[in-house]
């Protein structure tokens, strides 16, 4: 499934981030570790995996992404 595709402030659309993370230019979370912190907090965890696993792999995936790398 597609990402959310946000635009710019001109208007321009944004295809390397989604409107959760990213909206008229601006990144809604300061720093990795917030993000990490929000994701850790609110994403689905049917697994049950420990939450510094849960961590270092969406720190991960953020970390493929060119903003965070």
């Amino acid at each position: 499934d597609a990402l959310p595709i946000c635009r710019e402030p001109d208007g321009n659309f944004n295809e390397d981030y989604c409107k959760w993370c990213y909206l008229d230019g601006r990144f809604a979370y300061d720093s990795k570790e917030s993000l990490l912190d929000y994701l850790v907090g609110h994403m689905p965890n049917p697994e049950n995996t420990s939450e510094d696993e849960r961590r270092v792999q969406f720190d991960g995936y953020l970390s493929q992404l060119k903003h965070w790398k």
